[in-house]
This record gives structure tokens, sequence and C-alpha cells, in this order.
């Protein structure tokens, strides 16, 4: 029972924790300050979490190293969503000043973001080694690996790897990603995953106390969304619809923003309006009538 109900809470919290991160960077388009302010709260209470469950061998301590884990991720996700951590480059690929390579100005574009989950991932590793538990570093690795991961494959060649959930802010990356056919690093990350997949769920299966089966089934679960996440980039299939509620609880834009940029549109909402007023109007009947007549 105790695996069941740590795969069902890897899975809820996957859920709410990314619908949670697109809700912030939404809000962040009107209230940025506020925003980061929320998730560096949240990271701070993630590094207290961490030391706190570092030397905790409970079940409880492998939860909290867990969702410790989530809240630092989590301050990351939101910079970068909000486009206050990413790169240098802040434009297309076909924009001047042009890259030599397709690689440098793709990785010029989100250098600060890869630099900071590196350098993260990194104190964590210092600093956790040799910790009686260690849940917490084993979540944030385990994250980083198959993010980059995935946007290895989003780089190389991935035909449905524009999602509707890249803010307007970050549009632009939109035009270092290839989306043409299924790159061959592909089926050797999905085979990596699914190895790592197998292992921590075996490791799961071979544990003898309530700590380690917690931690082993938390991860084994994070493993598994995370190859679930590598087929959406391949298949048909829209997993924007899966955090719907965020994304209709706060819209990307202001409703009034989007009726101003309609407006000074050719053909916008005013444009059209006008020509409604044209077709419709009085004059318009007017003529009808002669026409007939």
């Amino acid at each position: 029972m105790s695996a069941l109900a740590a795969i069902s809470v890897a899975v809820i919290a996957w859920w709410i924790s990314t619908g949670a991160v697109i809700l912030l960077a939404r809000m962040g388009e009107r209230h940025v300050g506020m925003v980061m302010a929320i998730a560096t709260a949240i990271a701070l209470g993630g590094l207290y979490g961490l030391d706190a469950s570092l030397d905790d061998k409970s079940a409880f301590g492998a939860y909290l190293g867990f969702f410790s884990a989530l809240g630092l991720w989590t301050w990351h996700e939101t910079a970068f969503l909000l486009g206050i951590v990413t790169g240098p480059r802040r434009i297309g690929y076909r924009q001047h000043p042009m890259e030599t390579t397709r690689f440098r100005a793709a990785f010029m574009a989100v250098r600060d973001h890869e630099l900071a989950l590196a350098a993260t991932a990194l104190a964590l590793l210092v600093l956790m080694a040799g910790g009686a538990n260690p849940t917490g570093l084993y979540t944030f690795l385990l994250m980083w690996v198959m993010r980059l991961s995935a946007k290895a494959n989003i780089f190389l060649g991935a035909p449905h790897a524009i999602s509707d959930m890249l803010p307007d802010r970050l549009s632009y990356l939109k035009s270092y990603f290839s989306t043409e056919k299924i790159n061959p690093f592909f089926w050797f990350s999905i085979a990596a995953t699914s190895l790592i997949f197998i292992g921590l769920c075996v490791a799961a299966a071979i544990s003898t106390n309530a700590h380690e089966t917690a931690m082993w089934c938390l991860l084994a679960a994070f493993a598994g969304l995370a190859l679930v996440e590598h087929f959406f980039l391949v298949l048909p299939v829209r997993d924007s619809m899966l955090w719907a509620w965020a994304m209709a609880s706060c819209p990307a834009r202001p409703r009034d923003d989007v009726k101003e940029r309609r407006s000074e549109l050719p053909g916008g909402s005013g444009e059209l309006e006008n020509k409604s007023k044209e077709t419709h109007g009085p004059k318009a009947v007017r003529h009808a009538e002669g026409a007939v007549s």
C-alpha cells in the first residue's frame, strides 16, 4: 500500500506542480515581482526541507526531500518562463546578429538557465553527498537529466515539440526547435530513460523498509512520467490539455490587451467592426432595397 501511495503522490505532485508553474508564469505577465517573491519563498522552503530531511531515514523524510527538491526546481522553471533567467540571446535564430551555428545560437538563448541548473545540481551533490536520505538530491538530479534529454530532442528533432504552454515572451525559442522528423537520439533517450525507470522499479521492489520504498517509488514514478513527456514530443497529442485548468484560470494576456492588439492589426476587431457596420448599416440596407426593386 505504501508503494501505491508514493506513486499516487508523485503523479499528483507532477500534475499540480507543473500547473502551478504555468500559473505563476502567466501571473508574471502583470505581477513579476510578486510571482518571483512567491517562487523564491518556495525555493527557500525547499532548501530548508532538503537540509532537514538529509539525515531522516523515515518515509516522511523521503517525502520531505522529494517535495523540497520540487520547490527548488519551481524557482528555476518560474524564473525561466518569466524570461528572468534565460540567456544573453533573446531573439530568433535567423535574426541578427547571427551566430556561427544553430547550436551556439540555441545555447546562448538558454545559457544562463542551463548554468543555473548545473550549478544547483553540483552544489546539492557536494552538500548532500553521503547523507542518510538522498531522496531530495536524487529527485533534483533525475529532473535535471530528464530535462536535458528532452531539450536535446527538441533541438535535434521532435515533430510535436512546440507546445502552446510556452509563454509569448519566449516565443523566439521556437525558431531553435527542429520539428521536421524524429531524430535518432530520441530512441537512445527512450531506451536510457526506460532503463532508469526499470532500475528504479527493481530498487523499489526489493526495498526493505518504508523509507526506501517511498524513495524509490517516488523516483520511479517521476522517471515513468519523464518517459511519457518524451513521447509527447513526437506524438500528435496536446499535453497542455492536462493543465487546461491552470491556463484557463490565468489567460496568457489580459482580455483588454488582446482586444487592443487585435484592433492594431490589419483586419483586426476594430477594422472588422467598421466593415460590419458598412455592410449591415442603414446605407447597405437601402442599397439592397434598391437593387431588389
